[in-house]
């Protein structure tokens, strides 16, 4: 997959999960404490990304400068998730409640 796939991949899945879960400063604050946990419980290279992804969401719905594709291999993964399986969530992490997952 190119870049310009995933990159298109990631932004339609993002939207699609912004659509059933609102991205609002409150719920950006809630996935970057919930990113930081899972690091610190259990610190990776991936957590890290993630953690900076979730840390660009926050900044991107703060100023509205999408700082979180800065972390391209988050970014990666959703894109493919996305085109994958119509949603960017894990198996293990879907919640269900998207029409998506």
């Amino acid at each position: 997959m190119s870049v310009r796939e995933i990159l298109q991949n990631y932004r339609a899945g993002m939207a699609v999960y912004d659509g059933c879960h609102a991205p609002t400063v409150g719920s950006q604050w809630e996935a970057f404490k919930n990113e930081m946990l899972e690091f610190f419980e259990s610190p990776s290279l991936s957590e890290f990304w993630d953690v900076l992804h979730s840390a660009g969401r926050l900044f991107w719905k703060l100023t509205g400068i999408p700082l979180q594709l800065l972390a391209w291999p988050t970014v990666r993964k959703h894109g493919e998730r996305y085109a994958l399986g119509g949603c960017i969530r894990s198996e293990r992490n879907c919640e269900g409640n998207c029409r998506h997952c």
